[in-house]
């Protein structure tokens, strides 16, 4: 009955208009009051976002310098990140305030981004970076895994949690050099015999830097299925 549904989603409205007047929703970055509307950032600070679906080849080309090109097929990439920006601060709050909607919403972006360039997805499957088990259990969450979940749930393609395990628990690399990352990540991650029983992956990050977590993730993936063919997703990528 379509009433029936009208109905209820005006009394819904309603009731999240008036949780709204009581509770209103702050924007992450400065704080300002958000309408109803908006999730997460307000206006103004959404506009300070560098969106890098408008400059997708270069994008692509920052990744190709940190990974083989040969691993990868193709990119896609939601905001240039920059730091003391709007996209810091999602960035931050999905890591590290907990924020589990906030990394599923923007995986949605992230997921019609790619459909507004494709009629239908061309991997079988999402792998989202993993976190190490205690991290993961500090933490209770392994963001790139709600982002993943966030872009299945545009596309139709299933998010692949066992196919790649972080098995070393490594320290922090938002203070290490490139060269000190890509030490660190080296012999971090173990990937499963089932990756040979798929042609086409996507890879799902939530904030690339120098990319040595990617080239580690890439290099391993590729020794146990030569032929694989990769996809990047990631929220932010940095010109560095």
């Amino acid at each position: 009955m379509p009433w029936l549904h009208r109905i209820f989603d005006r009394i819904f409205f309603f009731l999240k208009s008036i949780i709204h007047l009581l509770y209103p929703d702050v924007c992450l970055h400065c704080h300002r009051e958000l309408t109803i509307k908006t999730p997460f950032l307000c206006y103004g600070c959404l506009s300070k976002m560098e969106l890098v679906k408008w400059r997708k080849k270069e994008a692509h080309h920052l990744l190709e310098q940190a990974i083989l090109g040969s691993k990868i097929i193709e990119s896609c990439v939601l905001f240039n990140f920059e730091r003391d920006s709007p996209v810091q601060t999602v960035i931050h709050q999905i890591k590290y305030k907990f924020n589990r909607s906030a990394a599923v919403y923007f995986g949605t972006l992230l997921g019609q981004q790619y459909f507004a360039l494709h009629s239908k997805a061309e991997f079988d499957v999402l792998i989202p970076v993993p976190v190490h088990h205690n991290k993961r259990y500090d933490r209770g969450y392994n963001q790139s895994e709600l982002i993943a979940l966030g872009i299945s749930s545009v596309i139709g393609v299933p998010v692949g949690n066992n196919l790649l395990k972080k098995t070393k628990n490594t320290k922090s690399q938002t203070k290490l050099s490139k060269e000190e990352r890509k030490e660190n990540t080296k012999g971090t991650f173990s990937v499963s015999d089932k990756i040979i029983e798929h042609s086409t992956v996507a890879i799902v990050d939530d904030v690339i830097t120098t990319g040595a977590t990617l080239n580690s993730i890439c290099e391993i993936l590729v020794k146990k299925n030569e032929n694989l063919q990769i996809t990047i997703f990631s929220l932010a990528i940095a010109n560095t």
